[in-house]
């Protein structure tokens, strides 16, 4: 959902899912606004119902982003891999939480059995966040 220049909606509907077997639904609806410069996000959870009736009256220029997400610990460090499903099948994005907020200082051991092709600066999000993968190019 597109609201005016600078600010939109979007989305999303999170399913655990154990063993093949879906374990429940949370839905979220997340408004973007940039203002001067910077980002602001307000999140908030929203119903089944809700859910449904803003999906009804979704952007259709754009794909729905569909994502498995696989999250693990590797020498006392967490990661967390995005298999994106659609709209860029075989695209993963391996998310690594490090203890420093410097970002100079932040030793990552990643996982040896990950072949990882590089590591993605900050905008690369122009071309792998969500909102990028969405737009559908006709």
């Amino acid at each position: 959902m597109l609201f005016r220049s600078g600010a939109y909606s979007f989305l999303r509907k999170r399913t655990t899912v154990i063993d093949g077997e879906k374990k429940g639904s949370i839905y979220q609806l997340t408004d973007v606004v940039r203002r001067d410069g910077q980002e602001f996000e307000t999140k908030r959870i929203i119903s089944a119902r809700e859910y449904n009736s803003c999906f009804r009256s979704r952007d259709l220029s754009r794909y729905i982003v569909r994502q498995e997400r696989i999250s693990f610990l590797y020498k006392s460090q967490s990661f967390t891999i995005h298999a994106y499903l659609t709209p860029s099948p075989g695209l993963c994005i391996l998310h690594a939480q490090a203890e420093s907020t410097d970002h100079e200082s932040s030793v990552i051991d990643l996982p040896d059995f990950l072949d990882i092709d590089r590591e993605l600066k900050q905008d690369d999000e122009s071309t792998y966040g969500s909102y990028a993968l969405s737009v559908i190019h006709e």
